[in-house]
């Protein structure tokens, strides 16, 4: 989305130093502003509505610089 390439760089000049303490977690970034940081998608979904209404918000996970990604009986799993 268009509208949310401002809070995607936001995401992309912090996420080395979330990395540090806070791989896995959810943050939501609204503009300037980063919201919190969540255990998981949901969490962080109702936060940002909660937050932002209908205003459109980014929730993405901090994740490591190469995950990788292990398939086991049909589940994936981030191994890290």
């Amino acid at each position: 989305m268009k509208e949310l390439e401002h809070e995607g760089g936001v995401f992309s000049a912090n996420v080395a130093d979330w990395r540090k303490t806070r791989i896995g977690r959810f943050v939501v970034i609204r503009g300037d502003e980063v919201a919190g940081f969540f255990d998981s998608l949901p969490e962080a979904f109702a936060a940002g509505t909660k937050k932002y209404g209908l205003e459109p918000f980014l929730v993405r996970q901090v994740l490591p610089e190469s995950p990788v990604n292990v398939s086991f009986l049909g589940s994936q799993l981030l191994v890290r």
